[in-house]
This record gives structure tokens, C-alpha cells and sequence, in this order.
């Protein structure tokens, strides 16, 4: 029986996100989760905000509250759990698509942005991509880290712990095909299929959800 390591940068279990990704996956795969916030209060949480917009990470705790935390102070709770969980798995995803400093691992680890980065690399589109990302702070960073990719991009937020509204699902809806959106993708692993659906039939272009491609090339691996 293969065993998976899923790590999310906020709190497990990740109901939201991980029973999605197990239908992509062979059977009898037992998965692990784990979380860089398990264990810590509110205020310990509150007490590591972003520095930046380039180090705004949106995550979920498990009673659903969304939080803003700084992806420094993230990447070293990171570290800790690959530490203790590569013993025990056969291989380790991590449920963020943000960029993090390299990590040390004994077992092959899925790190997502390194993934989007080479299939987007590979995707000549006749427009922009259209990126949605979580906080109104993260936009500008996307944007101008896929111009580095050398990609054209336009952004727009929509938190996907907060239930947005069909008008301001809308109001995205246009903003996206006023700028030409060739395709949109959806850089957070709490973006779902409900979402993706309605930006595909809104829009009738392309949508690349990071929790199915990341879901997908898991199973290859297992």
C-alpha cells in the first residue's frame, strides 16, 4: 500500500481539499495529512502577519477561518514536517502553489509552484492569463512573477473561504473577458470544481485548477 504525505500550510485535516484530490488517485493509497498552523492558538497564528505582499500567504483553519500569514514564518513549520513525516510516507505533496526557498527531503516531494511554472511554461495562449488568487495584496506579485515567466497576465481576488457572492463572481467574470483572458488559472488549492465550472461556462475559455493538476500528476507518481 503506497502512502502520501499531504501537507497544507494552514490547519488538517483539509476536508475541503484533500477527499477532490483522493478521487484522482489509485486505490488504496493511505493518506497522511499534516499542517503548518496544527497545534497553534489565534494568537500565535495573529502573532506571524505578512511582511509583504510578496510573503502573503491565504490559508484555512480547520473551522474554516480564513487567515493571512507570512510565508517566511511558513516555510519554516514546513521544513519541520517534512522532517517528521518522510520516515513514514513514500511520497509528500504540499497543498500551497506559493513560492518557497528550496526544502530538504529523504522522499520524492510535489512542490506545486515549481509544477504550474513548467505547464504554464508550456502553454502558448493567444491572450493573457487570467490569475485568481486569494487576497487583493497577492495580485500584483502573481501578475508580475508570471511576466518573469514570461507570460502574460491579468489578476483579479477571490477568496475561496469567504463565499463570495454571484455579483462579485460577476464583476470577475467581466473584469477577465474585458482583458481578453485566453485562459484563467486558479492559483489556490481551496478554489473547487464549483468554482471552476462556473468561470468555464462564464467564460468559455480554459481553467486550470492547481488542486486537479497537482491531484493528477500525484497519481502518476503513485
Amino acid at each position: 500500500m503506497k502512502r502520501l504525505g499531504l501537507i497544507t500550510i494552514g490547519q488538517s485535516p483539509r476536508d475541503d481539499v484533500v477527499p477532490e484530490i483522493q478521487r484522482f488517485l489509485p486505490t488504496g493509497v493511505r493518506i497522511r495529512e499534516a499542517g503548518a498552523l496544527d497545534g497553534l492558538s489565534a494568537e500565535e497564528i495573529a502573532a506571524h502577519p505578512p511582511r509583504s505582499p510578496e510573503r502573503t500567504l491565504i490559508t484555512r483553519l480547520r473551522d474554516g477561518t480564513e487567515v493571512a500569514v507570512d510565508s517566511e514564518f511558513i516555510h519554516e513549520r514546513l521544513q519541520g514536517i517534512i522532517e517528521e513525516l518522510e520516515d513514514e510516507v513514500d511520497l509528500l505533496g504540499l497543498l500551497c502553489s506559493g513560492s518557497f526557498p528550496r526544502f530538504r527531503c529523504r522522499v520524492p516531494l510535489l512542490v506545486p509552484h515549481v509544477l504550474l511554472r513548467g505547464v504554464l511554461s508550456a502553454l502558448l495562449l493567444p491572450g493573457p492569463l487570467g490569475v485568481l488568487v486569494p487576497s487583493p495584496q497577492q495580485v500584483t506579485p502573481a501578475v508580475e512573477e508570471l511576466k518573469g515567466w514570461g507570460i502574460a497576465a491579468v489578476g483579479c481576488a477571490v477568496s475561496p473561504y469567504r463565499g463570495e457572492t454571484r455579483k462579485a463572481l460577476a464583476e470577475k467574470v467581466s473584469f477577465l473577458r474585458e482583458n481578453g483572458a485566453a485562459a484563467v488559472l486558479l492559483n489556490c488549492f481551496g478554489y473547487g470544481e464549483e468554482l471552476r465550472g462556473f468561470l468555464r461556462e462564464s467564460l468559455k475559455v480554459p481553467v486550470i485548477a492547481v488542486r486537479s493538476l497537482f491531484a493528477r500528476v500525484l497519481a502518476e507518481l503513485l
